[in-house]
């Protein structure tokens, strides 16, 4: 398993890529790379028949190497990087590059599609401070800005399931009738079984392919546009942190049909009027036609454990949609809480005086 690492041709730095131009941009010289022209300058700098070579000191100096305790060695500063079998990119905690594993970004790891990121970190470093900015109650090293270094850009790997279903449900609905007369006031309920049939298509329903990433969080980002799914390039990785899917595509189809049912009754239900209450009895749906697609969707991620309570909050990294919590300091929610309880008391014990001290 070797480590892949994108140079710039001119100062050898390391490539990163940016979600603004959407070009490989290197944080020494400045110059930029289209992908393609990088594509390009690689075959012209390798030399006639190099493809036929095998020699193995080559294959070292083209990766990483892997160290006794199973570790690897980052190709820049020669540091220790570890990385588990789930790793696609990671982040050398000295040198800070980001390398990609071979291995594990190609084969049937090779993701179908992906979505490359369009937040800036700078952008998503501003997000999240604006969204932090004015509460009190978070801990001290969140009003002193600390938290932004855990912030980081993932690649999430999904699965993306279409299919075309046909869903058929009936409901329970009810209708009410109330009136009056001089000695009684009559309630008139009646009970009616309502069924609902349609045919439906679903495009790239999304499913989290991650243990590691909560459903709730991955969830609450969406949607994505899918209309800017590209081939995969690994040199979209670069800059950025990166997992293989550890839940497989037959385990994520029991929450695709699960997100398949919940939609289908929403649809159908949306169709139901004139009913004071409607509760679905039955339903079932059946599909053809069914794809699933391997893709690696952009978040950007800030996690952090407060109280031993792990903290999980992420920005679209495509449209910039945030979701999840944040730690609240104790101390200081019952520090403000015994404030203005203080505060209340005071006002009511001066109300009191203004009100009825003239009486007492």
């Amino acid at each position: 398993m070797d480590f892949v690492q994108y140079k710039c041709p001119c100062c050898g730095a390391a490539l990163q890529f940016s979600p603004e131009t959407q070009k490989l941009s290197c944080g020494s010289c400045g110059n930029q790379y289209d992908l393609e022209a990088l594509k390009s300058y690689e075959k012209e700098e390798k030399a006639p028949g190099e493809e036929d070579l095998s020699w193995e000191y080559q294959k070292e100096a083209k990766g990483a190497k892997r160290t006794e305790d199973g570790k690897y060695l980052c190709p820049s500063c020669g540091a220790e990087i570890e990385a588990d079998e789930n790793t696609v990119s990671t982040r050398c905690p000295y040198c800070d590059n980001v390398v990609v594993i071979k291995e594990t970004a190609s084969g049937k790891y090779e993701p179908d599609v992906m979505i490359p990121f369009k937040i800036e970190g700078d952008r998503a470093r501003q997000m999240l401070e604006s969204f932090c900015k004015g509460k009190r109650l978070l801990p001290k090293n969140f009003r002193d800005k600390s938290y932004l270094k855990n912030l980081k850009g993932y690649y999430v790997p999904y699965w993306l399931f279409d299919c075309r279903a046909n869903a058929r449900m009936s409901f329970d609905a009810t209708r009410v009738r109330m009136w009056s007369d001089s000695d009684y006031d009559y309630v008139d309920t009646s009970y009616y079984l309502v069924t609902r049939e349609g045919n439906m298509e679903f495009y790239h329903v999304p499913v989290d392919g991650s243990t590691e990433m909560d459903d709730d969080t991955t969830e609450s980002i969406e949607p994505f546009d899918y209309s800017a799914l590209t081939e995969f390039q690994p040199a979209y990785l670069a800059g950025y942190e990166t997992d293989k899917y550890d839940v497989d595509a037959g385990t994520a189809q029991t929450r695709a049909k699960e997100r398949l049912y919940n939609s289908a009754e929403h649809m159908l239900r949306d169709t139901i009027y004139g009913y004071e209450s409607v509760i679905v009895k039955r339903r079932s749906l059946s599909a053809e036609n069914g794809k699933v697609h391997y893709a690696l969707l952009p978040v950007w991620m800030f996690e952090t454990v407060y109280n031993g309570k792990k903290y999980q909050f992420a920005i679209n990294g495509q449209t910039g949609k945030m979701v999840g919590e944040l730690p609240v300091d104790k101390k200081v929610f019952w520090k403000y809480l015994c404030g203005f309880t203080a505060i209340g008391t005071a006002v009511c014990s001066v109300l009191g005086i203004l009100l009825f001290g003239g009486v007492l």
